[in-house]
């Protein structure tokens, strides 16, 4: 069994999703985030790369890495290639977390990335890892319950693990439960992401994956609404763009039958 979760999810942007920025640190991190969200994610991981060669503990550094790393898996086609970036992205925010436990970029980036290898792994694993997400989300929340960010982790958990089929849902609870298996509800899932695009209303991506939510299980309406809301907002982050056309694509064949 593998569980698909939080595909999507990886090229939000640390504090800056949502909440104040954190003060930029250093030239480096502020051309790596120039980089970035022209959508040269590569150059921006090499930029902090190199920063993080002479300054190993820099936290800021660290979670920006993190989040690089996963936006780069993710644009690869195959699994292996995916999880060269993976890895290492869990790496780098696990080193972010060590030096700041409740960082809310490390957390953030920590649960993104252990959400992303879910994909990729076997059984066993993809039940560490949802767990991961699950606690990280709900250790960002305790910090910060209005963190648009974790309430998008929580939903996407809660769909992925519920759009299993209702016999491998019962075989994860059984063999490999854990309080994010055995938590996960539909309701669960309309709740938090119906909370993440209340609150950071700006994101195409929540409102990709709320329309997703409403398309699977209903009304149809919502659906349309929320990808029509996803279509009409502006290019901020690497993906929105592609996640636009996909929008119009499925809104097109939903109302052109």
């Amino acid at each position: 069994m593998r569980i698909p979760l939080l595909l999507a999810l990886a090229l939000l942007g640390g504090s800056s999703t949502g909440s104040a920025q954190t003060a930029v640190p250093s030239r480096a991190m502020q051309e790596s985030d120039e980089l970035y969200f022209a959508g040269q994610v590569g150059s921006a991981f090499e930029t902090l790369n190199r920063h993080l060669t002479s300054d190993s503990t820099d936290y800021d550094a660290l979670w920006r890495a993190a989040r690089a790393a996963v936006v780069l898996g993710v644009a690869e086609e195959r699994t292996g290639s995916q999880n060269e970036w993976l890895d290492p992205a869990i790496v780098l925010s696990e080193r972010a977390l060590a030096l700041r436990p409740h960082g809310v970029d490390g957390l953030y980036w920590h649960g993104v990335a252990a959400g992303r290898r879910a994909l990729n792994a076997k059984s066993d694993y993809a039940a560490r890892l949802v767990q991961v997400v699950y606690d990280d989300a709900h250790a960002i929340l305790a910090l910060d319950s209005l963190h648009g960010g974790a309430h998008n982790m929580l939903g996407k958990l809660n769909y992925e693990v519920m759009s299993l089929s209702r016999v491998k849902r019962a075989m994860a609870r059984l063999f490999m439960g854990n309080q994010a298996l055995s938590d996960a509800s539909w309701e669960n899932a309309r709740h938090h992401l119906t909370r993440a695009a209340e609150l950071w209303p700006d994101y195409v991506l929540f409102h990709f994956d709320l329309a997703q939510f409403y398309r699977k299980r209903g009304p149809e309406e919502e659906a349309i609404r929320s990808f029509r809301r996803a279509i009409d907002l502006p290019t901020v982050h690497p993906i929105d763009v592609g996640l636009r056309a996909d929008a119009q694509a499925r809104l097109d064949g939903m109302t052109s039958r």
